[in-house]
């Protein structure tokens, strides 16, 4: 998620509760304001080269919601651009069908955790799930799996090189400006080599 503006939602939300601090419980209005807020977020989508950082595919939207709709394109489009052996998502992405796709029609290794949201505890539904349920806690993935935070490094080499913050006002202008971002990012990281 990016900033919406060059306010940030932490300051944001102090600010709100300093000012209904004195009527106790948060108003219905704050909360309708909240909501209207977080439906524009800007949200990247990205896959990512582990070793070099390089974006290899990116899909803009806007609004909180699953991550999982989105990685089919994400895969499809990185598997295009080079080979693929490994695909290292966040719990967002967990689905039988993501790992469906990725295995299966794709030959690709997929590593995803099957988490079903607070409910962790719970027995996931699926072959795939399953299997990452019990490979990631008996640790035969849990080392591969730790790359995946060089997708949150590019994120946030993203947000302190080229701003957390999107300039445009409208949904496409936003989704324009993220992707622009990727694309900027990719040209920095190439004009370093």
């Amino acid at each position: 998620m990016l900033e919406s503006r060059h306010v940030s939602r932490h300051y944001e939300k102090r600010k709100q509760q300093s000012q209904h601090k004195g009527k106790g419980k948060w108003s219905k209005t704050v909360n309708r304001s909240r909501s209207r807020v977080v439906k524009h977020l800007p949200k990247l989508s990205l896959a990512v080269h582990a070793a070099s950082h390089l974006i290899l595919a990116a899909q803009a939207s806007t609004g909180i919601g699953s991550d999982s709709p989105q990685f089919a394109s994400l895969l499809l489009d990185a598997a295009r651009r080079m080979p693929v052996e490994f695909a290292l998502a966040d719990a967002g992405f967990d689905s039988e069908d993501n790992h469906r796709l990725a295995r299966q029609e794709l030959s690709i290794r997929s590593i995803i955790p099957a988490t079903i949201g607070r409910q962790s505890s719970r027995r996931p539904a699926g072959y795939y799930r399953r299997l990452m349920r019990r490979r990631l806690e008996g640790g035969s993935d849990k080392d591969h799996y730790g790359q995946r935070w060089q997708a949150e490094t590019v994120n946030s080499m993203i947000k302190r090189n080229l701003s957390s913050a999107c300039r445009a006002r409208t949904p496409t202008g936003r989704k324009k400006d993220m992707l622009l971002r990727a694309i900027t990012h990719n040209v920095m990281i190439l004009a370093n080599l």
